[in-house]
């Protein structure tokens, strides 16, 4: 659980003022993302361009971007570079997720495995991820580096996890918060991180944007939990419920389940053994969730989380970077509105 603790919050910026306020270093993020995965094997660029074409807020440019100005970088050129790279981290993650789920949608359009193919999806993925580390090795620091080669290392770490949990109706909300950290939280991290160190930040404000960027990663996957319950599919992207359908019990269950009967229980555990039972039964489970308060604790938590990186901000410079960085932190819970 995170610690509990209020402090004075920051002027919080909308998603359009941040938008605004980046518009030209974000259009040129878009730029770099298109140049640095050209390549004379045609289906590289094009499965790339699919995927990056998708949608998405750029919501770990953004956090590279925010960083590194608010403490002080003078170059768009690195904070753009650092942001394509931990772009491309992402989109390689993400091709390689909806192999291993068999997903067919993504964004409510076909998956790239959907569209191309599995071994295709999983070799760009590992394109995107090479071209990562070259950027890196001709424009990062040792830090950098570092700290960008242990997320990707946590991230490998969380899907294998994930996988291990596949169908354990009785995972443990700590082991859950656990791989959210790995899989989502530990590269949202990094993003703060690199923009401390390009932005020559203080120690103290390097572990304050790392906690601000922990924080705000474990509440943007917890909300994402929820939305499976909760959203709609074209809202979702996808069919809701296909997180517990492909086995990956979130925290709406997983505090359901402790707090329901011994009779739903044996229920959900004969249920989720079952993709196609899983569907057929999705009214039932989402019953059995709502009326033990999965949805809501799980609501509760994420704020929780948000508010715990709100504080971390007050010590960082003020102004419309800290703002923005405080915009985003709400938009994430704002999501499930």
């Amino acid at each position: 659980m995170p610690i509990d603790h209020k402090a004075v919050v920051p002027r919080k910026m909308a998603i359009g003022g941040i938008q605004q306020l980046l518009g030209a270093d974000l259009k040129a993020v878009e730029e770099a993302i298109r140049h640095h995965y050209q390549s004379d094997v045609a289906m590289i660029p094009l499965v790339s361009d699919y995927l990056t074409n998708g949608g998405g807020k750029r919501l770990r440019p953004m956090l590279v971007l925010l960083s590194s100005y608010l403490c002080g970088a003078e170059s768009r050129d690195k904070a753009v570079i650092h942001s394509t790279v931990v772009e491309y981290i992402h989109a390689a993650t993400l091709l390689h997720d909806d192999v291993v789920d068999d997903s067919g949608t993504r964004r409510g359009l076909p998956s790239a495995n959907a569209k191309f193919g599995n071994p295709v999806s999983v070799l760009v993925g590992d394109y995107l991820f090479a071209k990562s580390f070259a950027l890196m090795a001709a424009n990062s620091s040792k830090e950098i580096i570092r700290a960008v080669s242990d997320a990707t290392r946590s991230l490998a770490e969380g899907e294998v996890l994930q996988l291990m949990h596949i169908g354990n109706i009785e995972i443990t909300e700590e082991q859950h918060l656990d791989v959210v950290y790995r899989k989502t939280g530990a590269l949202i991290t990094a993003c703060c991180e690199i923009g401390g160190w390009l932005g020559g930040a203080a120690p103290e404000q390097r572990r304050a944007l790392a906690s601000f960027g922990k924080n705000i990663g474990i509440a943007f996957q917890l909300v994402d939990d929820l939305l499976d319950f909760t959203a709609d599919q074209r809202t979702l992207g996808k069919p809701v419920g296909q997180d517990l359908a492909e086995g990956h019990v979130t925290l709406p269950m997983i505090h359901a389940w402790r707090n329901t009967s011994e009779i739903e229980k044996a229920f959900l555990r004969e249920t989720i053994k079952n993709e196609d039972l899983t569907r057929q039964r999705m009214p039932a489970i989402l019953d059995i969730v709502n009326k033990n308060d999965g949805i809501g604790y799980a609501a509760r938590l994420a704020e929780q989380y948000v508010e715990n990186a709100l504080a971390e901000l007050e010590l960082l410079p003020s102004g419309p970077h800290q703002e923005a960085l405080a915009g985003l932190a709400d938009y994430i819970i704002t999501r499930t509105h």
